[in-house]
C-alpha cells in the first residue's frame, strides 16, 4: 500500500508560505543557499535556524516566515537535490539514439559525470536523504521522485531500443537507480579515490546489466 505523509508531519515540515513574487523567491533561495553552505562547512552537525539566518543576512523572524523549523529547511534542500536527477537523465533521451555499444557506453559515461557531480557537490546532504528514506512518514517524498527517475531510465532504454518492453525497461530502471544510489552513498563515506573507483564499478555493472537488452552491435 502506498503511504502518504500524515497531516501532522506534512504541516510540521512544509514551508509556511510559497514565494509568489520574485523578491520572495530570492529570500527563500538565500535561506536555502545559506543552509547548504553551512551543511558543507559543518559536516554532520545540523546548522541551527539562527546560524542559517545569520549566514543569509536575515533575521530569524524572516526565516520563520517561510519555514517552521530547521528540519523543514533541510527537507526542502533534500527535495531540490532529488529533483535535480530527472533533468540530467532526460538529457540522454533528447540526443540521437546510440547505434552501437561504444556510443552507448559514452552516453552512460556522460550521465555518470553529471550525476556524480550532484552527489559530490551535495555530499553533506546525504544524512538528510538517508533520513527521508528511513522515516516511514517522510519516505513518500522520495518515492515520488524515485517513480519519475525509474520511468526516465526506462524511457532512455526504450529510446535506445524501441522494441524493449516497458515492464522490462522499468525493472532495469529500478535496478539502475537503486544500485547506483546505494553504491554512491558507500563511496561518499570513504574518500574521493574510493568514490571514483566505485563509480567505475557501478558503470561496469550497469553496462553488463542493460547492454544485452539494447540490441546494439
Amino acid at each position: 500500500m502506498k503511504r502518504s505523509l500524515d497531516r501532522k508531519t506534512r504541516i510540521a515540515l512544509e514551508p509556511r508560505k510559497q514565494p509568489r513574487q520574485k523578491r520572495s523567491s530570492k529570500v527563500v533561495d538565500r535561506i536555502l543557499d545559506a543552509a547548504l553552505i553551512l551543511t558543507r562547512e559543518q559536516g554532520t552537525k545540523t546548522p541551527t535556524t539562527l546560524a542559517i539566518a545569520q549566514r543569509a543576512g536575515l533575521s530569524v523572524g524572516s526565516v520563520y516566515q517561510y519555514f517552521p523549523n530547521k528540519e523543514a529547511i533541510l527537507l526542502e534542500l533534500g527535495r531540490r537535490w532529488l529533483s535535480s536527477f530527472p533533468e540530467v537523465i532526460a538529457k540522454r533521451i533528447k540526443v540521437a539514439s546510440p547505434t552501437n555499444r561504444e556510443e552507448f557506453r559514452r552516453e552512460v559515461r556522460k550521465l555518470f559525470i553529471d550525476t556524480s557531480r550532484i552527489y559530490l557537490d551535495n555530499a553533506t546532504l546525504m544524512p538528510v536523504i538517508e533520513a527521508i528514506s528511513g522515516n516511514a512518514d517522510l519516505r513518500p517524498i522520495q518515492d515520488e521522485y524515485d517513480k519519475d527517475i525509474i520511468a526516465l531510465y526506462a524511457a532512455w532504454l526504450q529510446h535506445v531500443n524501441p522494441a524493449l518492453e516497458e515492464k522490462t525497461a522499468k525493472r532495469l530502471g529500478l535496478v539502475m537507480m537503486e544500485v547506483g544510489h546505494a553504491c554512491r552513498l558507500v563511496g561518499l563515506k570513504r574518500d574521493r579515490k574510493t568514490f571514483d573507483l566505485i563509480e567505475d564499478d557501478v558503470e561496469a555493472m550497469w553496462l553488463a546489466l542493460v547492454t544485452p537488452y539494447l540490441n546494439l552491435d
